[in-house]
């Protein structure tokens, strides 16, 4: 018996050691043999390479070189991009393997005072200052190809975490696809830049300027060229009948259109130091006729107030500075996106700035298909309330909401009909460059509308950083992605579209921003009641003051219990603000702590009680057998 259990303890012993010895075989023979899977349970994929990136390097017939510029010292700039380097480490592994030998990457370490730190300055890689060790810390990327094609990312910063696939891939696809289809660009928007007041091009230029030549037009145009693949309208105001027919034979000869129109634009409309600004003619009112025809309306005295992405706005009231919600300001989320859109695929928000909405009445054999919406949280906003100091408490609390579907990005597509049915204006008839007029489309084609031209503007998708005394933009939202999308669905290239937006790091809590929104709104209007208590307070005292030292008058004695009633008014309506004031945020901060405790706390201590409850059971069961023997 004794010699029994000592060969069944040393059984025990060696099933231990051979499970070991299995556990690393399995491992080691498993990472040769799928070395190249990964299974990415994020939501959004970010650890993944998506099909349109897979496509892209299998596109590569030349040789293109990446070098990935890492310095020995990057971890003084904090965890975050230890974490980066080792992402980007693992994208380009990957992206060695589907590629095959045409995809060389190097890994280069400028050391101080090295060949390497002069290659690496020279190719445009942003030096971030290392004030401690005396020297230089680099982290970026730069790519050739065989015909001197050479593009650069000059710094990997953390805010981009989820966009580096796309940076990767676009500047692999930019130096693969050497001749870029030629997109024009039309309208009262300064997209180039103004030299004279000294303000840059926006970025959205320099976005699609990255796969498409660019075209600048100006001025009355007689015909558009048919080398022109999309024309693009940002918010023509400016815009002649002349230009109108143009713009109308273009589409009917096949051409394709995506138009930014605006009810109102804040970067040429918003007020200017506390003046109205110029009146000006606006992109709407001279592109009816086009509308219409095609059985499209965009109210041009309405924009939509969103509460369910409405941005937080700072403003001063009553000398103090407060945080709000903007609804006039939000973001369209993955719920505002039409399922199976090509052109919203794999995007995760929109930000826009007072945009209208479109509304469709079939009048031609056109297709219309919704590619954005506003939340069912929305609501309908006249621009006099926003045009001139708008006030964001006001509007946060006077906000219908409406089931109404409110559309604000949609395409037609089909055979168009002129809306120049007499033909053409005389400025056009007498061109040397007219073309016969044409009544229907000689073939199908496209126009994709927006209503809101602000979300070009960097200010509102973009936040700029200092990193090491140089500007960094970072993306807030998929804005430049949007454009680029829509214009390459629009001229038939769309090897890139899956890619876009493996979104933005920040994700939020969606339930957490509802119940904070619900929250602000009640305690908004308990505010303006009471602000409006208290001013009329101050008003009846104010008034009683004037005519006491214009008058002389001395007042009855009822008179007096009632201007001291009224300031005892304006006392317990202080008092009771501040309760509602300090109430709110307490409601607000114990909600925010609440949720984030069940959060964090709910599935472990469900496994704990899982785990109690099976030992209870155990025991129970050894009780009972042991009972029975």
């Amino acid at each position: 018996m004794h010699r029994y259990s000592k060969y069944n303890k040393l059984l025990r012993y060696l099933n231990i050691v051979f499970l070991l010895m299995l556990f690393v075989s399995v491992n080691i023979w498993g990472g040769r043999l799928f070395n190249s899977a990964q299974l990415d349970l994020t939501e959004d994929k970010i650890f993944s390479i998506s099909e349109a990136t897979i496509e892209v390097l299998k596109s590569i017939k030349e040789p293109i070189r990446l070098s990935f510029y890492t310095s020995e010292n990057l971890s003084l700039l904090g965890p975050d991009y230890i974490s980066l380097m080792l992402r980007i480490e693992g994208l380009l592994e990957t992206y060695k393997l589907a590629a095959g030998s045409n995809l060389i990457i190097e890994r280069i370490v400028p050391k101080p005072f090295s060949p390497e730190e002069d290659q690496a300055v020279s190719d445009g890689i942003h030096a971030i200052p290392d004030v401690l060790g005396n020297s230089q810390i680099f982290f970026g990327l730069t790519g050739h190809n065989s015909t001197n094609g050479f593009y650069t990312i000059p710094h990997f910063a953390p805010e981009q975490n989820n966009l580096i696939e796309y940076e990767l891939t676009r500047l692999i696809f930019d130096l693969v696809n050497t001749k870029k289809r030629t997109v024009a660009i039309y309208g009262d928007l300064p997209i180039s830049g103004d030299k004279t007041q000294r303000l840059p091009p926006w970025t959205i230029l320099d976005t699609i300027k990255r796969f498409f030549s660019v075209q600048i037009l100006f001025g009355d145009v007689q015909r558009f060229s048919s080398d022109i693949d999309v024309l693009v309208l940002t918010e023509p105001g400016e815009l002649s009948q002349t230009t109108l027919y143009a713009i109308d034979q273009f589409i009917l000869r096949g051409g394709r259109v995506l138009a930014f129109l605006d009810p109102f634009n804040e970067m040429l409309d918003v007020s200017q130091n506390g003046q109205p600004s110029a009146p000006r003619s606006r992109g709407l009112d001279n592109f009816t006729k086009l509308l219409s025809a095609w059985g499209i309306e965009i109210p041009t005295r309405t924009v939509i107030g969103d509460l369910g992405g409405a941005i937080n706005v700072q403003m001063t009231r009553n000398d103090k500075i407060s945080a709000t919600k903007y609804p006039v300001w939000f973001d369209v989320k993955e719920g505002g996106f039409v399922s199976d859109e090509v052109i919203t695929s794999g995007l995760s928000r929109i930000s826009l700035r007072s945009a209208g909405y479109i509304k469709y009445s079939r009048q031609q054999s056109l297709k219309f298909q919704p590619i954005l919406l506003a939340s069912r949280e929305s609501g309908f906003i006249d621009i006099s309330k926003i045009e001139y100091a708008p006030n964001p408490v006001e509007i946060l609390a006077n906000l219908q909401q409406t089931a109404e579907q409110k559309v604000l990005m949609a395409r037609l597509s089909g055979a168009f009909k002129t809306a120049f049915p007499a033909g053409a204006p005389v400025a056009n008839v007498n061109s040397a460059n007219n073309l016969p007029h044409l009544n229907d489309s000689v073939k199908s084609t496209a126009v994709v509308l927006v209503a809101d031209a602000d979300l070009l503007a960097d200010e509102t998708w973009l936040k700029n950083k200092n990193l090491g005394g140089q500007s960094l933009k970072v993306p807030l939202a998929n804005n430049g992605n949007l454009v680029v999308n829509a214009l390459e669905q629009l001229v038939g290239t769309s090897s890139m579209i899956g890619l876009r937006g493996k979104g933005t790091l920040k994700r939020r809590f969606t339930l957490l921003e509802k119940l904070e929104q619900e929250a602000e709104i009640k305690y908004r209007k308990q505010e303006n009641k009471l602000l409006s208590k208290i001013e009329d307070g101050k008003k009846f005292i104010d008034q009683i003051r004037r005519t006491e030292i214009k008058q002389g008058v001395v007042y009855s004695q009822e008179q007096q219990m009632e201007l001291e009633r009224k300031r005892n008014e304006m006392i317990e309506a202080r008092k009771e603000l501040r309760e509602v004031q300090f109430s709110a945020k307490e409601n607000i901060t114990e909600l925010k702590n609440r949720i984030i405790f069940y959060n964090i706390w709910s599935v472990p201590i469900l496994l704990l009680l899982v785990i109690f409850g099976l030992n209870l059971m155990r025991v129970i069961s050894w009780r009972k057998s042991v009972g029975e023997s």
